[in-house]
């Protein structure tokens, strides 16, 4: 099934089209369920580029908490530890996040082409082992997040159920893309109180209204390359029942991500307006947000899963990398204009 959370990209998105014939050829000790390779599968830590999806909220949220915060608050030395803290929390959030999704989606991954190889489907993991994995990282997890500033727990609570929530969503509406992105916005948040040097993001309301326009950035950002990703298997989801906006939107799926892209920018000049953010950030951030929305949703060819495939990887170094090269460049600014 399409989804962000399989978005471990060699060629053609997380799991190339498979023949079966080398399926059944594969190696021993890729499909013995006691072997190392399925769960490393199973968290995607052989594919990498669907983990940036999951990583850049984190550093949007310290890049902003950064450039908000005090000058002096926030060392660039501070940043880059927090940086490395949610690399590692992100290895595993997408872990367990793949881990589950796999298993609820067992079925529905057998009947997409580029999915029934994943390692539940194909029988290397079974139901009750890919649930004791999932409690394990949820268990490191846990123990990681108690080292951040109590701030965070509500968020990081929220967060998870989502990410719980998610696999269900296929089911029952077409919109579970929107619905991804709602964990992936809250990462923003986490990661901006992590540096406990913010009182509260809410209390300020131009802070607040700052805060809320990130988060539905990251939304509409979510639905965007996620619907573009989902088209790789549209054909699949059709067949086997599953709903996503790609299904819903087959006809007119440009036109939607042209709307939320417009929707995107103007909230990222808002929250920088509201912030009193730098030019820097205007010109990196909104500005090179802008111009990679447009290339990507132009230049992609949504009948071409390659395409589709390609665009998501590059949105991610284009737009994610721009929103958040936006912030990064305020708060050098601010950081030098201090010293």
């Amino acid at each position: 099934m399409a989804t962000q959370y399989g978005s471990i990209n060699d060629q053609s998105g997380d799991d190339a089209p498979i023949n079966n014939s080398k399926a059944h050829a594969m190696p021993e000790s890729v499909r013995e369920p006691f072997s190392v390779i399925p769960y490393m599968q199973l968290m995607r830590l052989d594919r990498p580029a669907g983990f940036i999806g999951f990583y850049m909220p984190a550093v949007l949220g310290l890049v902003y908490a950064a450039s908000i915060a005090e000058p002096s608050a926030v060392s660039p030395v501070q940043l880059l530890q927090r940086c490395i803290f949610f690399f590692v929390a992100n290895l595993l959030i997408r872990g367990a996040a793949c881990t589950w999704n796999d298993n609820i989606d067992q079925e529905y991954d057998r009947k997409v082409d580029r999915c029934r190889n994943r390692p539940i489907a194909r029988g290397a993991v079974s139901t009750t082992q890919g649930h004791i994995f999932m409690l394990a990282q949820t268990a490191a997890l846990v123990w990681l997040f108690n080292y951040l500033p109590r701030q965070c727990d509500v968020y990081a609570i929220a967060m998870g159920a989502l990410y719980v929530l998610y696999p269900f969503c296929k089911r029952f509406t077409h919109y579970p893309q929107a619905i991804l992105g709602v964990p992936l916005a809250l990462a923003i948040i986490v990661s901006a109180y992590s540096f406990g040097v913010l009182e509260s993001l809410w209390s300020n309301p131009d802070t607040a209204k700052a805060t809320i326009a990130l988060c539905i950035v990251e939304i509409f950002w979510t639905m965007i390359y996620d619907t573009i990703y989902a088209h790789q298997d549209l054909q699949d989801d059709i067949k086997a029942g599953v709903k996503s906006m790609a299904v819903r939107f087959q006809n007119s799926t440009k036109q939607l991500c042209t709307v939320l892209a417009v929707l995107q920018v103007i909230l990222l000049v808002l929250a920088g307006i509201w912030t009193d953010m730098t030019m820097g950030y205007f010109l990196v951030g909104c500005g090179g947000s802008a111009v990679s929305l447009a290339v990507m949703i132009y230049t992609v060819d949504l009948n071409v899963p390659a395409s589709c495939a390609k665009w998501f990887k590059l949105g991610f170094v284009f737009v994610g990398g721009s929103m958040n090269a936006g912030f990064f460049v305020a708060y050098l600014e601010k950081l030098l204009a201090h010293q």
